[in-house]
């Protein structure tokens, strides 16, 4: 097919609300999202799990692939034309040094939006999300982060390094749009703010694409998007750890009762753990340059980190 007119990436950063927003945004009768809701075309990134690279299914909802082929991340937005606002949400292209530049060469009048998160917050809450999936091992998050600081080459997906930390020093990535994409179509949200008060950052998002307000039932802000629960046991980490091993049942399980087996047998509803004051010191001092430079950027105090 030819080139659709994407003029909306969210950028990330990971686990700093970008599904939220997507599921905001896509709601809108002016906007459209592919049913891929991240498909890091404009990414090198990797994946342990072989089925994210396996061309997407028609009418039919990925939270992540891997496409590295133009026509197939083309044929996403086939039915895109009647919107006025056509969008990518895939938080690597934060990450990625060269998103950036590659973006602006296919669509250089794109608007930009960038959900940075308390850096340590969002570290910890990827180690979270991490041991949940069955990606990490490591039952320590400070052990985790030692073990990230001396782990090489540093890669998205690979399953040797989970970039905790690394994912969280925003100052070069932020810059990386700026140093391509005209400032006015660039739009940073701080998530605490967001958060704190939804609506009215819906309100300023759309403003900035310049949408008008939600039609009466379009929006629901009462949804809650990547609720935390954790792995209901031994067996179950186990067999998250191997899911691998199950690809052929996985590709052939219907959504539906993929989401009952996970209810009734590998996950709970629980609180939240906390950070220990370790890991916090350290990642603390690892961030505290990063967060100076991000102010002088964003020329904004992000008292909402301190």
């Amino acid at each position: 097919m030819g080139k659709p007119n994407i003029n909306l990436f969210i950028v990330g950063a990971a686990k700093s609300g970008t599904t939220s927003l997507y599921n905001y945004l896509k709601s809108h009768s002016d906007v459209f999202f592919p049913l891929v809701k991240e498909p890091n075309y404009y990414s090198d990134i990797e994946s342990e799990d072989k089925l994210v690279y396996n061309n997407p299914k028609p009418k039919k909802f990925y939270h992540n692939k891997i496409i590295n082929d133009r026509d197939v991340y083309y044929s996403l937005y086939k039915d895109s034309k009647n919107y006025s606002v056509v969008g990518d949400a895939s938080p690597s292209y934060l990450w990625d040094k060269n998103s950036a530049k590659r973006i602006y060469d296919d669509f250089p009048n794109a608007k930009i939006i960038i959900i940075l998160r308390n850096p340590i917050n969002r570290a910890f809450s990827h180690y979270l999300m991490n041991i949940k999936s069955g990606v990490e091992k490591e039952d320590d998050f400070l052990k985790a982060l030692i073990r990230d600081e001396n782990t090489f080459p540093k890669v998205w997906g690979d399953g040797k390094v989970m970039l905790y930390k690394e994912l969280g020093m925003y100052f070069s990535q932020v810059k990386s749009y700026y140093n391509v994409f005209k400032k006015e179509n660039i739009k940073v949200i701080i998530y605490e703010e967001f958060f704190k008060d939804t609506q009215k950052g819906i309100n300023s998002v759309l403003e900035f694409l310049r949408l008008p307000n939600f039609k009466p039932g379009e929006l629901d802000l009462d949804k809650k998007h990547n609720v935390y629960r954790s792995p209901k046991g031994k067996i179950s980490k186990l067999l998250l750890r191997k899911k691998e091993k199950f690809d052929f049942a996985r590709n052939v399980t219907p959504r539906w009762l993929k989401k009952f087996i996970q209810n009734a047998f590998l996950f709970k509803n629980s609180s939240k753990p906390e950070i220990s004051k370790e890991a916090f010191d350290y990642l603390s001092s690892a961030f505290e340059r990063e967060v100076l430079g991000l102010e002088k950027l964003l020329d904004k105090k992000l008292d909402a980190w301190k």
